[in-house]
Parts: structure tokens; C-alpha cells; sequence
């Protein structure tokens, strides 16, 4: 069964009602007003069927934010969504894009133009902060598909006591809402820290362009210490012909700042496959943007 809002919850009644034997519910966006802090019996919870699935959208809003199934599916922190109107002047569509993000996402899934994976993990800033990518290519685990092929990770589900987890990932802004995901490794040698935040932009050979901004908290670059950022875009270039880094502050007013990169290393983690592309001996100056043709990383180094 498949309920949307206060559907969610009548699946969960009707799941109920069958002694927890139905084979799947899934929960798109569960309705929060006047479920929030109910009793498991007055809502959708995982013991209505045999695998539950849960995507929460608008957690701030009209949906639930606590977890509600075996796997709870958290896009962009469950918050506001890419492609929402931010403010009130938007209409009718403020009130509820981000309510209504979660039917697309599963109507999403049910096509072949690419698969959104999500993250395990414990909080949204841990995903965001690249802790929690230990699924995937290259891993023991595959990592959970959102939407309709949910329930191939429920066998992952079962080692776990109990057998439950959050799941958080990022979108983009329009259909097919993929997000590829990047591990930006940058080694500096400035004498004192620096803190600030980066933004990454690729070139493709066939022209096409992406921009990650690695802007949710400021990262701390400390003389040869190694700083990993986990960067989205929402294309996937096969063969990245340039590289362009900005560094900032986000200050607006004061000195300006120059961030010295010892080594940067850009590595996909969709494709643990491809080259490492790296650079070497870089000088960010802050708000400036620097553009550069990456090289192979050396053997030592991958």
C-alpha cells in the first residue's frame, strides 16, 4: 500500500488491522498536525506490515518528522526543498511544494533515467559532512534506493537492532532529481588556520557544466591536515576536462584571504572506478574564482 499524508497513517490503520502481514507500506510525507506524538496504535509505525518505507519531505510543516518505519527517507534533511519557493510570495505552491516533493521523488524512482541513493546515517549534518558513505560501489553494502525499490535493502535491515535506520541524501532542483555524489580532498599550507567554505565547478569534454556548493558550515584548513568535502552535482561527467575552485570566508567586510592548496583531489564515489583527478601547488584567492586542468593523481597517492 502507498499513502500520502493522512493516507500514510489510514495505511497504517488498515496495516493494523491485518496484524502487521501486509507486505509493504509506503509513507509519502506522513501527515505531522495532529500525529505528532501519538501513540504508535494512533499512527503509521513499523509493526503495520512486514517492511515499512518513509519519505519525509516537509518535516517543518504539514509532514512527520520523527521516524515512522523500518527505513525513513530524509531528502535535503526533510526541509525545504530544492525547486520550493522560499518565501510566502510563491502562493499556493509555498504551502505545499515541499508536502507534495515526496510523490515526486517516488514517481521518480519508477523511471530509468537514474537512481537516487541515500545515505544511513544518524543525522542530516553527518551525511552532509561526508560521514556516512560507507555503502555503495566499492563497499559490502549497497546503499538504499529511494522510492519504489526501497524495499532491496530490507535485508540489510535485519543486522540491525533494532532492524531500522534514517536515510538521508540531497536532490536537485528538477526532474530526475539525481545527485551525484564527490569527494573533494584538500590539503593546505597556509601557517594559520583558515575557515570558509568552497565552491567546486566542473567542466566536461562535451562542454556540459556543474556547480557544488560545499556551504552548509564552515570547514577548518589546518597546515597538512587532509580535509574531505563531500560536493553534489546534479550531472555526471564521465571525463572532467576543468576544475573550478572558489574559496570565501563569508565575511563581507574586512580583509580578504588566500586559502594555499598543497594538493586538491577530486574522487567520485558513484564510480571508485574512475581516475582520482588531482592538482597540485594552488593559491585560492578568497571570492576568487580559479580554473585549472586537472592531472592524474600519482600511484602513491590513489
Amino acid at each position: 500500500m502507498i499513502g500520502v499524508s493522512l493516507g500514510a497513517h489510514i495505511a497504517g490503520f488498515v496495516g493494523e488491522s491485518y496484524e502487521g502481514k501486509l507486505g509493504r507500506i509506503t509513507g509519502l510525507d506522513p501527515a505531522g498536525p495532529l500525529f505528532n506524538g501519538r501513540p504508535p496504535e494512533e499512527r503509521l509505525d513499523p509493526s503495520d506490515a512486514l517492511f515499512v518505507d518513509v519519505i519525509h519531505s516537509d518535516t517543518d510543516a504539514l509532514g512527520y518528522k520523527e521516524a515512522l518505519g523500518h527505513i525513513d527517507f530524509y531528502p535535503n534533511g526533510g526541509l525545504d526543498q530544492p525547486g520550493c519557493p522560499k518565501t510566502i510570495f510563491g502562493g499556493i505552491k509555498y504551502f505545499k511544494c515541499d508536502h507534495q516533493m515526496s510523490v515526486y521523488l517516488y514517481l521518480a524512482s519508477l523511471q530509468n533515467n537514474c537512481s537516487i541513493t541515500a545515505y544511513p546515517c544518524d543525522s542530516y549534518r553527518d551525511y552532509r559532512n561526508g560521514k556516512c558513505v560507507s555503502c555503495g560501489a566499492g563497499q559490502i553494502v549497497p546503499c538504499p534506493r529511494v522510492g519504489y525499490y526501497a524495499d532491496n535493502w530490507k535485508e540489510y535491515l535485519w543486522d540491525r537492532d533494532p532492524p531500522m535506520t534514517k536515510a538521508f541524501f540531497d536532490t536537485a532542483e528538477t526532474k530526475p532529481y539525481c545527485m551525484y555524489h564527490y569527494f573533494v580532498d584538500i590539503v593546505s599550507w597556509n601557517k594559520s588556520v583558515r575557515r570558509g567554505f568552497i565552491t567546486i565547478k566542473l567542466r566536461g569534454e562535451d562542454g556540459n557544466i556543474t556547480e557544488s556548493k560545499i556551504d552548509h558550515e564552515p570547514s577548518a584548513f589546518e597546515k597538512y591536515h587532509q580535509v574531505s568535502l563531500l560536493a553534489r552535482f546534479n550531472l555526471d561527467l564521465d571525463k572532467v576536462a576543468e576544475i573550478s575552485l572558489l574559496f570565501s570566508t563569508g565575511s563581507v567586510v574586512g580583509p580578504k584571504y588566500k586559502l594555499r592548496v598543497l594538493q586538491m583531489k577530486l574522487r567520485s564515489l558513484a564510480h571508485p572506478d574512475r581516475p582520482h583527478l588531482c592538482r597540485y601547488d594552488l593559491i585560492l584567492m578568497e571570492n576568487v574564482e580559479t580554473s585549472f586542468q586537472p592531472i592524474l593523481c600519482s600511484q602513491q597517492q590513489m
